[in-house]
């Protein structure tokens, strides 16, 4: 797993500006009179959460929000921007430590750094148990196969290794620093959120082609 420790100030600062279409589409599904509660995992920064506060300010309160991610960096960070918040350092293989129950878990470019098959099936599974009935995940990961991303990225990746589903997953250095991106087909996807239970509503790549998106359901019992 990445240790965004070591780059977590210039990692943070990067993402300040940087267009998200992907969550205003999220977003445009939650229902206006829809009750939330929101699990944030890979929160880094808090960006996310500073976006529900704006569109959703009469939903948004410490009580429905809890953002986690493995760096204590970028956590402190979130903490800055909102002390009245919740926030707790917890790598994803452990979300069996949370207790709560949420309508609605996001994954922002968080859940491509899981390094094996097992690993990605694991996490999913946890977070079927952490849904509500007929809750939601919204998740975004890089496309990796994309036109896009292939000219955008080839010259910086360091080391492409094949998975067992045919795609190269890659080592890619961004600036001074290095990170791992599981490449996602479609199919994988696919399989890993069937295999754990759920509806599949939506899985694709987006309109601009950066991302695959994904929105499933808590099948109700």
């Amino acid at each position: 797993m990445v240790d965004y420790n070591s780059f977590a100030k210039t990692f943070s600062d990067s993402r300040k500006n940087m267009k998200w279409p992907e969550m205003d589409y999220f977003l445009g599904n939650i229902l206006d009179g829809e009750s939330i509660s929101i699990l944030d995992i890979g929160c880094g920064n808090g960006r996310f959460l500073g976006e529900l506060k704006s569109r959703f300010s009469d939903k948004i309160t410490s009580e429905n929000y809890l953002g986690v991610d493995l760096s204590k960096g970028l956590l402190d960070e979130a903490k800055k921007q909102y002390p009245e918040y919740n926030f707790q350092e917890l790598n994803m293989l452990d979300l069996d430590e949370i207790k709560n129950k949420f309508s609605h878990i996001f994954f922002f470019a968080s859940y491509h750094h899981l390094q094996t098959l097992e690993e990605r099936g694991k996490v999913i599974k946890k977070t079927y148990a952490l849904l509500e009935e007929g809750g939601k995940i919204y998740m975004t990961n890089w496309a990796l196969n994309s036109d896009f991303n292939r000219k955008r990225y080839d010259k910086s990746v360091i080391v492409g290794t094949e998975n067992q589903f045919g795609s190269i997953d890659y080592n890619i250095k961004i600036g001074e620093f290095e990170r791992y991106y599981h490449c996602f087909d479609i199919s994988e996807l696919e399989y890993l959120f069937k295999e754990s239970g759920f509806e599949v509503i939506e899985n694709r790549l987006f309109d601009n082609q950066r991302n695959i998106i994904s929105i499933i359901k808590k099948t109700e019992v």
